[in-house]
């Protein structure tokens, strides 16, 4: 079992030093490349895109999908969604701020009336008290 961990251990750092490598004549080859294929490594580093390593800065780096922002692509730009004129994402929105609404109507509502209800509760025990 250790062997077998040793083992794939080794084989992640052949495959990060090629990488290393095979980044760096790259690089070397043509000042153009400003990008090049992300590693095995990072595989799942951009949520929601596409990883692309920046040779110049040799750290990895998201191109988003459209309607998400952030250095790995971790939010929702309701903006650029709302922009879209997609009108499903649209009643989406609209659907989520009226319940919201409604919960928040609700919930003030209960607050209210159970405050009025401690508040003639108490009057009442001190009618009684004091007869």
């Amino acid at each position: 079992m250790n062997q077998c961990l040793h083992l794939k251990n080794a084989s992640d750092m052949l495959r990060g030093a090629l990488f290393t490598i095979t980044a760096f004549f790259v690089a070397t080859a043509s000042c153009e490349i400003l990008f090049a294929d992300c590693p095995d490594t990072y595989t799942h580093f951009c949520f929601h895109g596409t990883c692309r390593f920046l040779v110049s800065e040799w750290t990895a780096s998201c191109l988003c999908f459209k309607g998400y922002i952030g250095s790995r692509c971790q939010k929702m730009d309701l903006f650029q969604v709302m922009a879209g004129g997609d009108p499903r994402s649209i009643l989406v929105v609209a659907f989520v701020a009226v319940l919201t609404l409604m919960v928040t109507t609700c919930l003030g509502i209960y607050l209210c009336r159970r405050e009025a209800f401690s508040k003639l509760t108490l009057l009442k025990t001190v009618d009684v008290h004091d007869v």
